[in-house]
């Protein structure tokens, strides 16, 4: 009573337009601070650390932990695991007890979203992440779904090159042959039989506009003896200026 009394005396004679009297958990709210869980609106209530070294890590384990990890799902799996993880933020944000109280397709609008938690948003996924996402985020990718979609196109790794595809195949196909030992020879055979199989097909399906009339080259490849095969794998180092100049992922 006599507390009670105390706050309406100091809201009365307040020179602020608003007071609210609330008790708060100060030893909780550092915590939170602390792990960079404390919503934007109650950061003035406490002084955490600064961790710039440590945030600046974070950011960068953020990035790379999150980009492996895509390179080894497929599409549906990459876009249904950054659901989830811009869904479990939302629901942090917002004060949910559980991310699947996040309806995925419903706008952030209409979730409860403002510019304080917007920017908040936007600072976790930052440091998830590893990104430096824009302050309208939220406004340009309104819903879980769409925000998931748009990190998934920033953070995905490029698909590969018909031909980066085809050398990363026969880079392997020489690892399995010289990895064989004993077995060389069946696998030399086995390997053979495939290589040329594809050669035929691939040089069937460019017949029609590369070569109307006469054999195609990958028929001759196709009808080449084994010892050819292998000898055209190992010297395409020395012949093809492809695989002399390799051009790294996005120059």
């Amino acid at each position: 009573m006599e507390q009670g009394l105390e706050l309406f005396d100091a809201a009365v004679s307040s020179p602020d337009p608003l007071v609210v009297a609330a008790r708060w958990d100060m030893a909780g709210l550092r915590a939170r601070a602390e792990a960079g869980d404390l919503p934007v609106m109650l950061r003035g209530l406490v002084r955490a650390p600064r961790r710039a070294t440590a945030a600046a890590g974070t950011v960068a384990a953020g990035l790379g932990g999150l980009t492996d990890r895509l390179a080894g799902l497929s599409e549906a799996d990459g876009r249904a695991h950054l659901t989830e993880l811009v869904r479990s933020h939302v629901a942090a944000v917002l004060a949910h007890g559980r991310p699947d109280q996040v309806d995925v397709d419903r706008a952030f609008n209409e979730l409860g979203f403002d510019s304080l938690t917007a920017v908040e948003l936007r600072n976790r996924l930052n440091a998830a992440a590893g990104l430096r996402l824009p302050a309208t985020l939220v406004f340009d990718h309104p819903t879980v779904t769409a925000l998931a979609g748009y990190l998934f196109n920033a953070l995905a790794p490029e698909a590969p090159s018909a031909e980066d595809a085809l050398r990363a195949a026969v880079d392997q196909a020489e690892s399995t042959l010289r990895a064989a030992n004993g077995e060389s020879e069946a696998v030399r055979g086995q390997l053979v039989a495939i290589l040329q199989s594809a050669l035929t097909r691939i040089g069937a399906a460019a017949a029609p506009s590369t070569a109307p009339t006469g054999s195609s080259g990958a028929e001759e490849i196709g009808s080449a003896s084994d010892e050819e095969i292998f000898a055209l794998i190992d010297n395409r180092a020395m012949t093809s200026p492809l695989s002399m100049e390799r051009p790294e992922r996005g120059e």
